[in-house]
């Protein structure tokens, strides 16, 4: 007979978080930051880190701080465990999720009986070195060069990149369009809305708070968010600076993940063992246009609702959620998808989120769950949510937690079947370089270091049924658009060689 299958159950056994404070820079590079962080979280396992050199696989998030050689290679050699498999994670926010999931089944098949995720940022300190005109003194860097070889434009349409999503922090604007979507959708007017923005946010300044590893420890009031100021300008209409993500961090996390054989056999106490019941990713277009309804995502929906299906369990009986929280409104769609619209700001954060604990890149999801275990072992028998993003608001993670092991029988989701159906929704063509009448259906304004607007960026309906990007340039228009609801105003567009151009609005009726 084979090995009972609860001696194969994959357990989280033991979690740290390394942040390097605030004006702390220079800090050390990603990959010490990685290793330090490894062996904290065996000592919060209880056990020796040395025995970190009985890991059997070794998965790091992508790292946008630094190009390494070898990341996982490099981590193992570090830990001792150069004979480990190694897995290297792709860039989207959904990574410390589906890197754990991929160790999950590393040890449930027998491959691993430990396996150490880990990764982070040391974005801040390479700003310090930027700052003085030096490259950081790393090491093992990639020999095709340290930046990352990450492609965005690869995975966006041209016409995405000609109206500048993909410039700088063109997600940013993306990701705003989309709350302003959602906004006209549900018929709140825009000052209304910001104010609601503020409540969220501001709620999630408390978690952060009272998060020791947050990189901004300080609760703010929502005025204080959504005011434009000389320290908080406006980035894209309707977020401000303070809103928005701070990638600009020295922040690393390590999940020791291991078979319930190994935990027992090394003394690891039941108290530090948390279990997950269910996970499942899904993914919408790559694309933002051709989506039909920009206030929603079906992904997140199927996904968080795979979840709960797997689970047998209703949103009400989940007693934590941290919600990934880039923008606004990647926080508002999960709690759409989910049905908590009423949840405040600081229920639906375990650590502050992006904009205040601090988002390193990819490896977000690796603090969200440190903290999220932590949350649970201080409540025995709770659940915990997480969830992730990437990209334009287009992967997306849930995953379901507890100190609990899952219930006998629980099978997990089927992400390909429900990709399968998500793939069923009919998507809009995209026309390049339209010219003429249209209506708006999402939109954004851009402001410039100083403030002041500088562009705006709006998706419209076509009357042949297909959607366009534009740009907005006048001043009169752009005042307006942050001045009164623009989503359902009939335009006229001059056309362009890939982008039209707006060059008058009709007047909003009733």
């Amino acid at each position: 007979m084979g090995e009972p299958l609860a001696q194969r159950r994959p357990v989280i056994i033991g979690v740290a978080q390394l942040t390097i404070s605030r004006g702390a820079q220079p800090g050390p590079e990603p990959l010490d930051m990685w290793a330090d962080a490894a062996q904290a979280a065996a000592r919060d396992a209880g056990i020796d880190p040395g025995l970190l050199a009985h890991a059997g696989a070794v998965l790091v998030t992508d790292c946008m701080s630094w190009r390494y050689d070898d990341a996982p290679g490099r981590l193992a050699g570090r830990i001792g465990a150069p004979d480990a498999r190694l897995i290297a994670g792709t860039p989207s926010g959904t990574s410390g999720q589906t890197l754990v999931d991929q160790a999950n089944a590393l040890v449930r098949s027998g491959a691993a009986d430990l396996v150490l995720v880990a990764g982070g940022e040391a974005m801040a300190t390479r700003r310090h070195y930027r700052l003085l005109g030096e490259t950081p003194p790393w090491h093992h860097a990639h020999p095709d060069g340290p930046a990352p070889a990450f492609d965005l434009q690869a995975h966006q349409h041209p016409a995405e990149a000609a109206v500048g999503l993909l410039d700088g922090i063109g997600a940013v604007y993306g990701f705003a369009m989309r709350d302003v979507a959602r906004r006209a959708h549900l018929g709140i007017a825009p000052d209304v809305y910001r104010a609601l923005l503020g409540e969220t946010m501001a709620g999630m300044t408390r978690v952060a708070a009272r998060n020791p590893d947050a990189w901004f420890p300080v609760e703010r009031t929502p005025a204080a968010l959504i005011t434009p100021s000389a320290d908080n300008r406006m980035i894209a209409y309707p977020y401000t600076k303070n809103m928005v993500a701070i990638i600009d961090v020295d922040i690393s996390g390590a999940i020791l993940i291991a078979s319930e054989r190994w935990a027992e056999a090394h003394g690891v106490a039941t108290t530090k063992r948390i279990y997950q019941w269910a996970s499942c990713h899904a993914e919408d277009p790559a694309y933002i246009a051709v989506r039909p309804e920009l206030w929603r995502s079906p992904a997140m929906a199927a996904a968080a609702g795979a979840v709960l299906d797997a689970a047998d369990l209703t949103i009400e009986r989940i007693d934590h959620l941290d919600l990934y929280s880039c923008f606004a409104s990647a926080v508002n769609f999960a709690r759409d998808a989910l049905g908590v619209t009423d949840r405040p700001g600081d229920t639906v954060t375990c650590t502050g989120g992006l904009p205040y604990a601090g988002g390193p890149a990819s490896s977000y999801m690796l603090t969200s769950i440190v903290k999220m275990v932590e949350r649970l072992r201080a409540e025995p028998g709770s659940r915990g949510m997480v969830s992730g993003v990437g990209m334009m608001m287009s992967h997306h993670v849930f995953a379901l937690y507890s100190t609990d092991p899952p219930p006998a029988g629980l099978i997990q989701p089927d992400a390909a079947a429900v990709q399968r159906a998500l793939a069923q929704i009919p998507e809009l063509p995209i026309e390049d370089g339209y010219g003429g009448p249209a209506t708006i259906i999402a939109y954004t304004v851009v402001h410039d270091r100083d403030g002041a607007a500088s562009h705006g960026i709006a998706i419209c309906d076509l009357p042949g049924g297909a959607r366009t990007y534009v740009r907005i340039l006048d001043a009169a228009l752009l005042a307006r658009a942050e001045a009164e609801e623009f989503v359902g105003c009939t335009v006229d567009i001059t056309a362009g060689e890939r982008i039209g151009t707006i060059v008058s609005a009709a007047e909003q009726k009733g």
